[in-house]
């Protein structure tokens, strides 16, 4: 489906609920979000998908967070002329210092959502990020588009062993979707559906925040979790990848500065992944 780039139509607002609400577009949701002040509103890329995480959202049970629970249009269903609701909840992405708390939700979040079964539309995915993960639990080869990344790429692949236990759903993209607000519990935003190990999601979380928050390596030192430099190998190939796909919709002239920037933030993590190989794999 192809993005919305204007306004959520007046029908859409209506057939929401708001007919007379006025929508104003929201940082963050890559550009694509709107606000009415009481809903979040985005354009979906896979209907199956969206009416999907509508039933998953609305029945999960909230055990340590909040989620950003979806909106049913006055007919019944989930999506509006390719778009979503959901209501606004309050917070902050205020980060600093809160890894823990990040993490800690991620845990809760994995133990609501551990009895759903795989989502067959997983399989149909084709963005940057779906591939980035299919590459990173060896579902696809390790192919890059731009070889400044393979060198990077081939050491973040040494570290990767085989992973063992079972998968479930997980919310992939965790790390800048969580929100915090004085007095209440942290709210889950944008959940991004992907079936893999739950000790995964922490994974992505860690490594992104090295990548990109100034993490201090320290939060790499998890107890308890086996063959823990794989799997955060594994988190750094997801978005390593991703990040290359990527690539190519930049500019010329901010390409080459995106893909040094890649390479010198994943050199970071593989850094210290050597490190916490040498150590306890």
């Amino acid at each position: 489906m192809t993005p919305h780039t204007t306004v959520p139509p007046g029908s859409v607002l209506a057939a929401f609920g708001h007919p007379q609400a006025t929508a104003r577009p929201l940082r963050g949701g890559e550009g694509r979000a709107w606000s009415t002040g009481r809903l979040v509103l985005k354009p979906v890329h896979d209907e199956v998908e969206a009416a999907w995480v509508g039933d998953v959202l609305s029945a999960v049970v909230e055990d340590g967070f909040r989620i950003n629970r979806p909106v049913r249009s006055t007919a019944g269903g989930w999506v509006v002329d390719g778009w979503a609701a959901w209501h606004l909840l309050a917070g902050a992405h205020d980060t600093s210092g809160r890894w823990a708390e990040v993490l800690q939700v991620g845990r809760r979040l994995n133990h609501a959502l551990r009895t759903l079964p795989r989502p067959a539309f997983l399989d149909a995915r084709t963005s940057p990020w779906a591939v980035g993960d299919r590459v990173a639990w060896d579902e696809e080869p390790l192919i890059l588009v731009h070889d400044a990344l393979r060198p990077v790429a081939e050491r973040l692949a040494a570290h990767v062993r085989t992973e063992e236990g079972p998968s479930q759903v997980i919310h992939g993209d965790l790390t800048g979707n969580v929100l915090f607000a004085p007095g209440l519990r942290p709210g889950v935003i944008d959940f991004t559906p992907y079936w893999r190990p739950p000790a995964f999601c922490q994974a992505v979380v860690t490594v992104d925040a090295l990548l990109w928050h100034r993490a201090p390596p320290s939060l790499l030192d998890v107890p308890g979790v086996v063959n823990r430099a794989s799997l955060f190998a594994r988190a750094a190939l997801f978005r390593l990848v991703a990040s290359d796909r990527l690539a190519s919709n930049q500019p010329q002239g901010g390409r080459d500065h995106y893909l040094r920037s890649t390479v010198t933030d994943h050199e970071r993590v593989v850094g210290i992944l050597d490190g916490v190989h040498g150590r306890s794999a």
